[in-house]
């Protein structure tokens, strides 16, 4: 009488079968690969270099910000200081 019967635990999960023991470890095993593929794009993603046109753009909106902060006179030395880098540039390419 003191014979074990199987699944003698009820609605327990040792009363499950082998074929759906085996169809529970290959959907965890596909959400744990799936998991890992999703982390390993994602870090990968995390290491790639920004686009060079990010940069420029990242260059051009801080260039913006700083000429606004700018007061008359500190926009009039910047122009002539552009002017004058242009005006040596020309000098130089009409040799």
């Amino acid at each position: 009488m003191n014979k074990r019967i199987k699944g003698g635990f009820g609605p327990l999960f040792f009363s499950i079968n082998k074929s759906m023991k085996t169809i529970l470890r290959s959907i965890a095993g596909i959400i744990l690969i799936g998991g890992f593929i999703t982390l390993l794009s994602m870090g990968l993603n995390a290491l790639q270099k920004p686009n060079a046109l990010e940069n420029i753009d990242k260059r051009l909106d801080e260039a913006e910000k700083k000429q606004q902060v700018l007061t008359e006179k500190e926009k009039e030395l910047v122009q002539d200081a552009q002017n004058k880098e242009w005006e040596e540039v020309d000098k130089e390419t009409d040799k």
